[in-house]
C-alpha cells in the first residue's frame, strides 16, 4: 500500500514537472520570438536598412585604413610586419566569404606599397589610422541613436572625440579578435613559453569561446553607451547575442549562397562577382548589427502604439493654425 502511494506520488511530481517545464518553455519561447519581431518592426520603422547602405560605404572607405591599423597593431607586439600582414589577409581571407584570390593579391599589394617605408610600429601611426576610422565609428553611432530617438548631444569636437575614444577601443577589441582567432597569433602572446597549445586552451580555440564571449560583452556594452539612453543592460545583451548569432549564421550559411546563386553571380559580374558578393556580406553585417541596435532599444520604444481617432482628432498640436476667414470670403466664393 505504502508502495503504490510513493508510485503515485513519483509519478505526480514527475506529470507536474513535464506541465510546467512545458509551460515556461512556451512562455519563454513565447518572449523570445515576440522581442525578435519588435525588434525587426523598430528596424523597419527607422528605416535601418537605408542607415545600413550608408554605413556600408563608410565602411568600404575605411578598409584600407583599418587593415593598416590592425597590422601596425599586431606588429607592434609581435614585433614583425610581414607576420601581422599574413595574419591580418589570412583573416580577412577567412570572414569574407568567396573571396577571389585575385582581390587578396591585389588587397596584399595595396598593403606592401604603403608600409615598404614602415618597418616598425609607433604610436603616431596609431593615431593616424584610427582618426582615419572616425566616419565608420561616427557612422554606427549616429545609426544607433537614431533607431534609439535620441539625438546627439554637444558639438562637432565633442561628437568627434567620442568617436575617437570608442574607435581607440573598438580597435583594442578588434586586435583582440585577430589574437584570439588566429592559431599563431595565440600561441605566441599566451602560451609562448610551450611547444603546443595545452588541451584546454586548445578546446577554447577550437570552438572560437574567447571570440564569441568578448563580442557579446563588447557589443553589449557599445549597445548600452551609444544608444544615448537608460536601456537596461539585459536588452543591450539580447542585441548583442542577436548580432553575433545572425554574424555566425550568416558565415555559417554561406553554402546556401554557394548553392543557389554563385553561377548567376558569376554569370553577370565576371570576375567583380567576388567585390559583389564582399559587398553584400558588409551590408548584411551592418543590417545585423543595426538589428541587435533595435533589440536593445525595444524597451524604450513601443512599436504597436495606437492613437485612438478621436484623441488624434483633438490634438491639433502637430497642426498649423487656422487662418482667421471673415463672413466676406464664404460670399465672394459662392
Amino acid at each position: 500500500m505504502r508502495h503504490n502511494l510513493l508510485m503515485k506520488k513519483a509519478k505526480y511530481q514527475i506529470i507536474k514537472f513535464s506541465r510546467n517545464y512545458e509551460s515556461y518553455s512556451y512562455r519563454f519561447t513565447t518572449r523570445v520570438v515576440a522581442k525578435m519581431l519588435h525588434g525587426f518592426f523598430l528596424f523597419k520603422k527607422r528605416k535601418c536598412e537605408i542607415l545600413a547602405g550608408a554605413t556600408t560605404f563608410f565602411a568600404l572607405l575605411s578598409f584600407c585604413p583599418a587593415m593598416l591599423l590592425f597590422i601596425s597593431l599586431i606588429g607592434f607586439f609581435t614585433g614583425d610586419i610581414s607576420v601581422a600582414k599574413s595574419v591580418v589577409l589570412t583573416s580577412i581571407n577567412d570572414n569574407i566569404p568567396s573571396l577571389a584570390p585575385w582581390i587578396l593579391k591585389s588587397i596584399s599589394a595595396i598593403v606592401d606599397q604603403q608600409l615598404h617605408t614602415t618597418k616598425s610600429s609607433n604610436i603616431f601611426n596609431f593615431l593616424f589610422l584610427g582618426y582615419s576610422l572616425i566616419g565608420l565609428i561616427s557612422a554606427l553611432m549616429y545609426g544607433v541613436r537614431t533607431i534609439a530617438g535620441e539625438k546627439a548631444k554637444g558639438g562637432y569636437l565633442i561628437e568627434d572625440a567620442k568617436s575617437f575614444l570608442i574607435g581607440t577601443v573598438m580597435t583594442c577589441f578588434l586586435g583582440f579578435l585577430f589574437i584570439s582567432s588566429n592559431e599563431v597569433l595565440f600561441k605566441l602572446i599566451f602560451f609562448s613559453g610551450s611547444k603546443t597549445l595545452p588541451e584546454f586552451a586548445r578546446t577554447l580555440f577550437n570552438f572560437q569561446v574567447l571570440p564569441i564571449l568578448s563580442s557579446v560583452l563588447f557589443f553589449t556594452g557599445f549597445y548600452k553607451i551609444s544608444s544615448g539612453k537608460n536601456i537596461s543592460l539585459g536588452h543591450s545583451f539580447l542585441g548583442a547575442c542577436a548580432f553575433v548569432g545572425l554574424f555566425i549564421a550568416g558565415k555559417s550559411g554561406h553554402w546556401i549562397y554557394a548553392q543557389l546563386s554563385e553561377k548567376d553571380l558569376a554569370q553577370n559580374y565576371g570576375n567583380f562577382s567576388s567585390i559583389v558578393m564582399a559587398v553584400v556580406w558588409i551590408y548584411y553585417l551592418v543590417c545585423s548589427f543595426f538589428y541587435g541596435a533595435s533589440l536593445s532599444n525595444i524597451e524604450k520604444e513601443n512599436v504597436f502604439t495606437l492613437v485612438p481617432v478621436g484623441e488624434a482628432a483633438e490634438d491639433s498640436s502637430e497642426y498649423p493654425p487656422e487662418v482667421p476667414v471673415g463672413d466676406d470670403y464664404y460670399k465672394s466664393a459662392s
